[in-house]
């Protein structure tokens, strides 16, 4: 499919291509309510980014997505002393189990769990309080990761391991999650082209395709989303299993990988990393002779 009919196209047929589990990992929340002028220490800010959350998920959930993945403490924020930590906990069960998010969960009928509640003994009730208040069952589920420190994860295979008598990756995550979840394949996130084990859950890793975006916060587009979907789905999908001839037809673009750019190098904006900016490449008519891509763009969109 093209891009213009893949654009046009309904949501039922766009979501047939849609990864069944991912991860979404925004950053720049706070960045991105300066720039809609809410001061990011006022309690509007939090009632507004969590909106911004949900309205994230419903756009996901509604084009086929059915297991979310989000980071609700990573061991970063986590390890702050003082009274950071305290409304760190506070906020995470206000964002994930508060009434309003029940609210939400209860309009858009999703199941919502809590990881790693058993290495922070604070979030145990808001664990409950999620296995009660939200479905047993639903075609959508939202999964909160708690990871307080880096060892975190591999404390939970280990303890599944000893306490399931498990051999297998299967019964593993039978044992983590109560139920078969498929890989994840697509991870979302913000700014610089990077993440860590705490960001990907315990044996549930596929073949992942990553994404960056380098607008702020929970700011997606329907347009944007199928813009990763079509990518996804079509502009990635360049493996075969024959490949008889596959290299040689680099030469018909020698320009373009004689003088490729690296992807993740960037620039300084104030205090944020930008990328440095990839322009689009000539016509293919064109590409032998050209030498400068240090502005290379996706062309899948024109």
């Amino acid at each position: 499919m093209n891009w213009q009919d893949f654009l046009a196209a309904p949501v039922a047929e766009v979501a047939q291509v849609a990864p069944r589990s991912l991860v979404y990992t925004m950053g720049g929340t706070r960045r991105s309510a300066a720039l809609a002028g809410i001061a990011p220490e006022s309690d509007e800010y939090i009632r507004w980014t969590r909106e911004r959350l949900v309205a994230s998920l419903d756009l996901l959930f509604r084009y086929g997505v059915e297991h979310v993945f989000v980071a609700a403490i990573t061991p970063d924020n986590y390890q702050e002393t003082g009274a950071y930590r305290e409304r760190l906990l506070g906020f995470t069960d206000w964002a994930l189990a508060g009434a309003e998010a029940l609210a939400d969960y209860g309009r858009y009928g999703w199941r919502v769990r809590l990881l790693g509640s058993e290495h922070i003994p604070e979030l145990a009730a808001t664990a409950e309080r999620l296995r009660q208040e939200t479905p047993t069952h639903s075609p959508h589920t939202l999964w909160g990761l708690a990871v307080p420190h880096p060892d975190a994860p591999w404390q939970t295979i280990i303890d599944a391991v000893q306490h399931s008598g498990a051999t297998t990756r299967e019964a593993l995550i039978q044992a983590i999650y109560g139920e078969d979840i498929p890989p994840i394949t697509l991870f979302l996130s913000t700014g610089k082209l990077m993440f860590s084990q705490n960001l990907l859950p315990p044996l549930l890793t596929g073949k992942v395709q990553c994404y960056w975006r380098q607008q702020p916060g929970h700011t997606l587009s329907e347009q944007e989303w199928r813009e990763i979907l079509y990518d996804y789905a079509y502009t990635r999908a360049t493996w075969k299993a024959d490949k008889e001839g596959r290299a040689e037809a680099a030469l018909a673009y020698r320009g373009v990988w004689e003088t490729a750019p690296t992807i993740g190098l960037g620039q300084r904006l104030g205090p944020f990393w930008y990328p440095t900016s990839i322009a689009e490449p000539p016509a293919r008519s064109d590409l032998t002779n050209f030498g400068n891509l240090s502005n290379l763009a996706s062309t899948h969109r024109s």
